[in-house]
């Protein structure tokens, strides 16, 4: 029992974290400029806010229902120590700061290189592969496909480099 209230502790703390990021998307959404088309350049961040707010209080139901399942090896926090939490929480601040000084291509290089440290991965080259990978896909799916606000670093402004990969 002591277990499975931990995982419903654990539920309602995810979900609060997902519902408050995607509350802070649909404000940063709400800063995209409009259009006068039926679907402007902020109808996609809008959807993706709201389905991450409605996914959260889905979680949250879920864990008040009792409906989170059984607790399985290296879920949550239980096993864990406080260099990795550390590590995680680490990472996502040094994505945010790097994000606001040098913008989204350099915070996606550090900050999915510092996750895949965090949890162990220590192959230099599967590091390397797999964090260049994920950048330029991101960067191609997220600012050339879905053509989201790509801000400039305050430091520095690679957008003149990465539109390459957006399309621009």
């Amino acid at each position: 029992m002591l277990r499975e209230n931990y995982k419903i502790k654990v539920e309602f703390g995810v979900s609060a974290v997902v519902i408050l990021i995607g509350l802070f998307f649909i404000y940063l959404a709400s800063t995209i400029g409009t259009s006068k088309e039926m679907f402007g350049p902020n109808a996609m961040p809008f959807a993706l806010s709201i389905s991450t707010v409605l996914g959260g209080i889905w979680l949250a139901c879920r864990a008040f229902r009792g409906k989170v399942g059984a607790v399985q090896a290296g879920y949550g926090f239980l096993e864990s120590d406080l260099k990795r939490i550390s590590w995680v929480i680490g990472s996502g601040a040094a994505f945010i700061l790097t994000f606001y000084l040098f913008g989204y291509f350099l915070a996606i290089i550090l900050g999915y290189t510092l996750m895949l440290l965090s949890f162990g991965v220590r192959d230099k080259v599967k590091i390397l592969v797999s964090t260049l990978l994920m950048t330029f896909v991101f960067q191609w799916l997220f600012m050339g496909i879905m053509r989201l606000n790509d801000p400039s670093g305050a430091l520095l402004d690679l957008r003149p480099y990465t539109n390459i990969i957006s399309g621009e």
